[in-house]
C-alpha cells in the first residue's frame, strides 16, 4: 500500500483534474484492488471519511467511504468498541433516489484541508454501484453520515466541489485560523 498525494482544490493545476467529469470504471480491472488499499490508506492518514479517485489525481468514478467505529465508555471507565467501522467501495455509482429534504451541515474536503463551510445536502439518497467484484448494489436511503459522504464524493466524480454547494460564503473558514487564534491555557 501506498500514501497518494491528495490534490488541492486552492493548486491551478489540481483544480483542472478535480474539475473533470470522471470516466466510467470497466470491471473487472485487476489493478483496481491495489488502488483502493493505497485509497484507503491515504485516506486514513488524512483523517478522512471518504475519498474519490480525481483527489488523487484519476478521473474514474471510484470513490470510498469508512464510516467511523463507535465506542462506548462503560461504569468501569473501560471503553469497548460497540460498532465497527465500515468501509465502503463504490465504483460507477449514481444517486438514484434522493429524500426531497435539505439539510445544512458543516462540511470539510481532503482537497481544502482545515476549511469548512454550511453545505446543503438531502437528508438521505440511494445509490446504485458496483463492488470490486463487477456486483452490482443499491444502498437504500443511506443518511447520516453515509448519506452525506455518498453525496460528497459522487460530487467529485461529476467535477463538483463542496465550496461550489455552499450557498453563503460567509460561512466558509478556516478552523485552523480559529484553532490559532484561541488562547492558549497557561498553567504556571
Amino acid at each position: 500500500m501506498a500514501i497518494r498525494r491528495i490534490l488541492r482544490i486552492d493548486d491551478a493545476e489540481d483544480r483542472k483534474i478535480l474539475k473533470m467529469q470522471c470516466r466510467p470504471v470497466k470491471l473487472p480491472d485487476r489493478n483496481l484492488k491495489q488502488l483502493v488499499a493505497d485509497m484507503f490508506e491515504t485516506m486514513r492518514a488524512a483523517h478522512g471519511v471518504g475519498l474519490a479517485a480525481p483527489q488523487i489525481g484519476i478521473p474514474i468514478q471510484l470513490c470510498i467511504i469508512e464510516i467511523p467505529a463507535e465506542y462506548e465508555e462503560r461504569a468501569d471507565g473501560s471503553v469497548v468498541e460497540v460498532a465497527p467501522a465500515e468501509p465502503y467501495v463504490l465504483i460507477n455509482p449514481r444517486i438514484v433516489k434522493m429524500s426531497g429534504e435539505e439539510v445544512m451541515r458543516d462540511e470539510g474536503c481532503l482537497s481544502l484541508p482545515g476549511w469548512y463551510g454550511m453545505v446543503p445536502r438531502q437528508t438521505w439518497v440511494t445509490v446504485e454501484f458496483q463492488d470490486l467484484n463487477g456486483k452490482h448494489h443499491r444502498l437504500r436511503r443511506a443518511g447520516d453520515l453515509l448519506g452525506w459522504a455518498i453525496q460528497h464524493e459522487v460530487d467529485h466524480l461529476n467535477g463538483i466541489l463542496f465550496t461550489e454547494r455552499i450557498r453563503d460564503l460567509s460561512t466558509l473558514r478556516d478552523i485552523t485560523k480559529e484553532r490559532d487564534a484561541q488562547p492558549v491555557d497557561q498553567a504556571p
